[in-house]
């Protein structure tokens, strides 16, 4: 699955409403001019990206998240053993349980084919009725927690995988949103190189006091091996740039999980 292109990336309020299959984006006038509004009515696959701002947990575990656009909306479990699965329900199992798999605030989740539901799509489902849709906060509603599953956990009760067409959660990443899709943005040009091209390797201090002159060695670069995207000269430059690529190496990483790096990619 490669990383998804600028046209696969949405923001909540351009999402098709839950239980319409025919609706493109109705709110593609209130999206982010940033953002290109992606085509529902083809099978492209969309990617909401979007930062945890809270855990508002009462009867079913529910994040607060902020998309692209600064609008805020929840991520809702349901049903609730989709988060846990064994042991009573209680808004502190949820917290330990989103703890565990990095949900935690400041944090950004990635969304696959996701739906938006608001209070008034209820009503008219509820009153059979044809309602005026109001903008506010709304919620997408996820049945599984897909891929943060772990390995050899199986799901109870309702809580399997989601079908095919629902809205999976494919990750989350411990960075902001801007940090996260910046970097996206770089590990996507890399892998959209043709096989055999090779990136003129440069030591990631090459702009910041570089102990080697043009910062390249003959005798070769060596990858960070954290995230191994990025090629220092010497262990003093990487010491001196672990400051400002501590936090790039975390979101390649996850990224990378996602997205593992394509065959012939070096």
């Amino acid at each position: 699955m490669p990383i998804p292109s600028p046209t696969q990336l949405t923001t909540f309020s351009s999402l098709p409403l839950s239980g319409d299959s025919s609706s493109s984006s109705s709110s593609s006038s209130s999206s982010s001019p940033s953002e290109a509004v992606p085509d529902h009515q083809t099978n492209q696959d969309t990617y909401l990206f979007a930062t945890i701002k809270s855990n508002l947990t009462i009867t079913k575990p529910t994040l607060i998240l902020t998309d692209s656009a600064s609008h805020d909306f929840a991520l809702v479990f349901d049903p609730p053993s989709a988060v846990v699965s064994s042991g009573p329900y209680t808004p502190d199992a949820v917290a330990d349980k989103f703890k565990q798999l990095g949900l935690k605030k400041g944090s950004t989740v990635i969304i696959k084919n996701a739906r938006r539901t608001t209070t008034t799509t209820q009503k008219k489902a509820a009153a059979g009725r044809e309602e005026e849709e109001e903008e506010g906060q709304g919620f997408v509603v996820l049945r599984s927690l897909g891929r943060l599953l772990q390995a050899g956990e199986k799901p109870e009760g309702g809580a399997a995988s989601g079908k095919e067409g629902e809205a999976e959660l494919l990750g989350v990443v411990p960075s902001a949103l801007f940090l996260t899709r910046v970097m996206m943005d770089i590990l996507r040009q890399r892998d959209e190189s043709l096989p055999g091209d090779r990136e003129e390797k440069m030591c990631d201090g090459k702009f910041d006091g570089c102990v080697t002159p043009g910062g390249k060695e003959e005798g070769g670069l060596k990858r960070c091996q954290g995230c191994v995207e990025v090629w220092y000269c010497s262990k003093e430059c990487q010491t001196r740039r672990w400051i400002a690529h501590k936090s790039e190496c975390k979101t390649i990483k996850a990224l990378r999980g996602i997205w593992p790096r394509p065959e012939g990619v070096e």
